[in-house]
């Protein structure tokens, strides 16, 4: 693919030549709380020890759409594994399908350096997991120590679970260390860490199905809320008549009716711990942990504390923070504006313009798949072929922002690089965000994120610039192809009868400019009423296009071919002597003849041309050409139909 207005060049990045070590981290929804966090540990730990992180992540993990979450995991297989030093897969975020499955699997086939798993156990490879366990207990000594309670019921979820299986221990560990005999009876692992789970408890104790204890630890805030809501409805009160706590210390924990007592768990540490377990992995050495948030309590109402400053909570700032950002996001009229770009150049203009939007970023990249619009394929709207899995070998870095501004380059760069930046010598090492670029299973490029030397991971800002800048994208691409399609025959992807009126007037300049002659050639199908009769109008539109192919495979560089009927073609061209348009129509002739060789079908190809070439001095002329070159072949034709009477 050739960008409008600037020429491409070709970046080649020698050897990888770099000192500074590079960590791959493959994630999903790097927006939500807990990537957030764990990403902040990651980057801190990498930044202490000089390493570079490039961060390959989905912007969702599941969709309504098969086709949307096939484009968006498709950022996986941009990663070249031979170029990491080490690779942290946080896989209790892939949980989209068999995404997990997938991954691993693309490791044992690929990947060669160390490898370690976050939170989720991996039969190939070593895995750490968040000290949940020691969360869980603090928070059961809250209960116990501070409200007095000791019949408390655990709400948990899947057994098999690393956070279940720690966050039950954690709540075991409480227990037996204040002399509480641990009651099997009152654990329950039917949660699913989502809110129907605590739903159904509530609706079990109002029903008396269970009895009703002092208080309900809830391994996950949304079990938490659900359970106070379903409550609540029927008449109950938290926590004055049972007292309810959370995990996770999520945004909706602090905003719900009843502000859920849950604890911020040290997921910062855990991104911290899996950088210096996988250093050792690599150079058989483990690195001093970095300071980083080791989490904490906070506290709601839901536990039955009183005087407690709600604005204090972590939840209450970002929020705050989310929906300011949001207002000037939706107050920015982005999408409208771009949309109103129909010109390549001016939306990538636009672009950088609207990366104000996405707060503290340092460098923004966007890379384009070789071909990203269909511009190389024939321009058939119904049989372009778009890439789905995969990139292109050859990636165009249509934008370069960096340190804020705007770089006005278009160059080439080989995939397996996946960004030539990576590969500059810098003072201060980078995280690197990957987030995929496409219109549904269609894949158009890659974007990539930096915030320079800085500890920051992007919200969901970002995410939903990203799915502005991807949607116009692929505006851009319709309004490319269905331009194109409109001087296009659709079947054939020559001109048509309107990309003939709009392309030959420069022939015929070029013709009277540098006193050459114009060639025209008329031609018309011999046989084609017959070959669709008889065989069908399939067979008759395979004919029509292997026509087209010919005279398109034996033009020059300035030739037109146009289908400007049912079965009748003209090809215009600027020739130096009279012979050309003979070598030209002898060539078209030897192609059809070599197909009906080699086709096998029940019918030859025939066809009838005619021919004029002249100088020619005003735009009448060509009118002139046209019916003396349809005159020899109609001549022609006639003479055709008695060869093969015969």
């Amino acid at each position: 693919m050739s960008l409008p207005g600037l020429p491409l060049r070709m970046i080649g990045v020698k050897n990888h030549m770099k000192k500074r070590k590079l960590i791959g981290v493959i994630i999903s929804e790097v927006e939500e709380l807990y990537q957030h966090r764990l990403l902040g540990g990651i980057i801190t730990q990498c930044y202490a020890l000089d390493y570079d992180v490039a961060i390959f992540s989905t912007f969702i993990r599941n969709s309504g759409l098969p086709e949307y979450k096939m484009g968006e995991k498709n950022i996986y297989n941009l990663i070249n594994f031979e170029l990491f030093d080490g690779i942290i897969v946080a896989g209790i975020t892939l949980a989209a399908d068999n995404l997990p499955q997938e991954i691993e699997k693309m490791l044992l086939n690929n990947c060669k350096c160390p490898v370690l798993y976050i939170d989720l156990a991996s039969a190939y490879y070593p895995y750490i997991y968040t000290n949940d366990r020691k969360a869980m207990e603090q928070l059961t000594d809250h209960l116990i120590e501070r409200h007095g309670v000791s019949d408390i019921f655990c709400l948990a979820a899947d057994p098999k679970s690393l956070s279940t299986i720690n966050r039950v221990a954690g709540f075991k560990d409480s227990l037996s260390r204040h002399g509480i005999p641990i009651d099997e009876d009152r654990i329950s692992y039917d949660g699913e860490f989502y809110y129907p789970g605590g739903e159904r408890l509530a609706r079990d104790i109002i029903s008396g199905k269970i009895i009703k204890p002092e208080a309900v630890m809830c391994i996950s805030d949304c079990m938490a809320i659900g359970f106070v809501n379903e409550m609540t409805k029927n008449g109950f009160h938290v926590p004055e008549d049972i007292l309810v706590t959370g995990f996770d210390a999520t945004d909706e924990a602090a905003f719900c009716s009843t502000v859920i007592t849950t604890y911020l768990a040290p997921i910062m540490q855990t991104g911290a711990e899996a950088v210096c377990e996988l250093t050792r992995l690599m150079t058989g050495v483990r690195p001093e942990l970095t300071s980083v948030s080791k989490g904490h309590l906070e506290i709601g109402q839901s536990c039955g504390c009183n005087d407690v400053n709600f604005m204090k909570r972590s939840s209450f700032n970002r929020l705050k923070k989310k929906n300011e950002e949001y207002t000037i996001l939706l107050d920015s009229y982005m999408m409208e504006s771009l949309a109103a770009v129909a010109d390549f150049d001016e939306c990538i203009k636009k672009f950088c313009q609207y990366l104000y939007l996405v707060k503290d970023c340092s460098d923004y990249y966007l890379c384009l798949c070789n071909n990203w619009d269909g511009s190389a394929h024939n321009y058939s709207s119904d049989k372009e072929k778009t890439l789905t899995v995969g990139y292109t070998n050859k990636m165009s870095l249509a934008l370069v922002n960096e340190n804020e501004e705007m770089v006005g380059s278009q160059d080439t760069f080989f995939t397996k690089d996946m960004l030539p930046d990576l590969w500059k010598e810098r003072e201060k090492p980078k995280a690197y965000y990957f987030t995929p670029l496409h219109f549904n299973e269609n894949t158009i490029g890659y974007s990539v994120l930096t915030y320079g030397d800085k500890v920051k991971v992007f919200n969901i800002i970002y995410r939903n610039w990203s799915r502005n800048i991807m949607n116009i994208l692929e505006f851009n691409r319709t309004h490319r192809r269905l331009y194109r399609t409109s001087f296009r025959d659709v079947l054939t992807g020559i001109y048509n009868r309107r990309g003939l009126d709009q392309n030959l007037p420069n022939l015929i300049n070029e013709a009277i400019t540098q006193k050459k002659k114009l060639m025209i050639i008329m031609s018309d199908l011999d046989n084609l009423k017959s070959i669709n009769d008889q065989y069908g109008h399939q067979e008759g539109d395979n004919i029509i296009t292997v026509v087209a192919n010919a005279f398109q495979s034996c033009s020059r560089g300035n030739d037109i071919c146009a289908r400007i009927g049912g079965d009748e073609f003209l090809v215009a061209g600027v020739e130096d002597d009279d012979v050309s348009q003979d070598r030209y129509m002898t060539a078209v002739k030897e192609y059809i003849e070599k197909y009906n060789m080699k086709s096998k079908r029940p019918y030859r190809i025939e066809i009838s041309m005619g021919s004029v070439c002249d100088y020619i001095t005003d735009d009448q002329d060509i009118k002139i050409m046209i019916d003396q070159a349809d005159h020899i072949m109609y001549k022609n034709k006639a003479i055709n139909k008695r060869r093969y009477k015969r």
